[in-house]
């Protein structure tokens, strides 16, 4: 039980970093195409973040992290809790 939950948390958390990654990189573009600045500014980002968090059509980007960061917490409970065990 020990390496399968060492095994999923690896998998989850690739599968998070990824999502993550692909939407920074996604909320940037999008800050950069409604600035026309190649690098927008912290102001720029953080109105991207707004912009993110209220938008319907970002609600299923947003529940898919949720739902991955909420198995990486269960995951690490679970890895905690069998190596409390074996001491």
């Amino acid at each position: 039980m020990g390496i399968l939950s060492y095994v999923l948390s690896a998998i989850v958390f690739a599968m998070w970093a990824f999502s993550m990654f692909r939407t920074l990189f996604a909320m940037r573009r999008r800050a950069s195409e409604r600035t026309g600045k190649a690098l927008p500014g912290p102001i720029d980002t953080l109105t991207e973040w707004g912009i993110w968090l209220r938008d319907p059509a970002y609600r299923s980007e947003r529940r898919q992290l949720l739902f991955m960061m909420a198995a990486i917490i269960a995951l690490s409970v679970l890895v905690s809790i069998n190596l409390s065990a074996k001491t």
